[in-house]
């Protein structure tokens, strides 16, 4: 359930408080250092967040998908610490700083939304770098499930080098523990898109039981 579901919101409601853009695939909605000065309100297609750390570079955080927001912890002309990409063409409304006052005086739960998505934030990003260390199967095991709970039924429009990108494991790697578990039968990878066959058994990759 994503958090607007959660906090029983409807952004389309607020669409008009916003400006249409169309991004093709592979645009840079914002960079990491950038200040903000609002956020974005993805109507179609997909986006990748990523942020750089010492000594890498473009650590996948997450995926957002359609009728979710991106680029809030920054919309109150703080310092994005991430930088937000189109997967495929995509179609955003972005809402200027100026605007969530009003916003958030039609639906106060607004405010909460905002607190609860900065919090999910943050945790995302302790997670991801506290995974640094850890084995490459429990990497990827935790990798895929954290997207698998944002698709749930969808197919995942991931690449190896974007995997590796997330993980810091290398394509060889990533490519041996994927064909293994496909055989195993416990994701479906095409090579442009997966999907999880049995997120039981990750579940144990992830918690480190095998």
């Amino acid at each position: 359930m994503t958090l607007l579901n959660e906090f029983n919101i409807n952004w389309e409601e607020f669409v008009k408080y916003g400006s249409r853009q169309f991004l093709e695939k592979n645009s840079v909605i914002y960079k990491q250092g950038e200040i903000g000065d609002g956020f974005y309100y993805l109507k179609k297609g997909l986006v990748k967040v990523m942020t750089t750390t010492a000594g890498r570079s473009d650590l996948l955080l997450k995926i957002v998908l359609p009728t979710q927001l991106v680029g809030i912890q920054a919309m109150d002309q703080l310092v994005h610490y991430t930088t937000a990409k189109t997967i495929e063409d995509s179609v955003l409304y972005f809402f200027p700083y100026n605007t969530i006052e009003e916003i958030m005086l039609q639906k106060p739960t607004i405010n909460q939304l905002f607190l609860q998505s900065v919090i999910n934030e943050m945790n995302t990003f302790a997670s991801k770098i506290n995974a640094e260390r850890l084995p490459a199967e429990q990497k990827l095991a935790i990798l895929l499930l954290n997207i698998y709970d944002e698709f749930s039924q969808y197919d995942i429009p991931l690449l190896q080098k974007d995997i590796a990108s997330s993980t810091g494991l290398t394509r060889i790697t990533i490519y041996k523990i994927f064909k293994e578990w496909s055989e195993n039968g416990y994701i479906e990878n095409t090579g442009k898109s997966f999907s999880i066959k049995n997120p039981t058994v990750l579940k144990k990759y992830a918690e480190g039981l095998y």
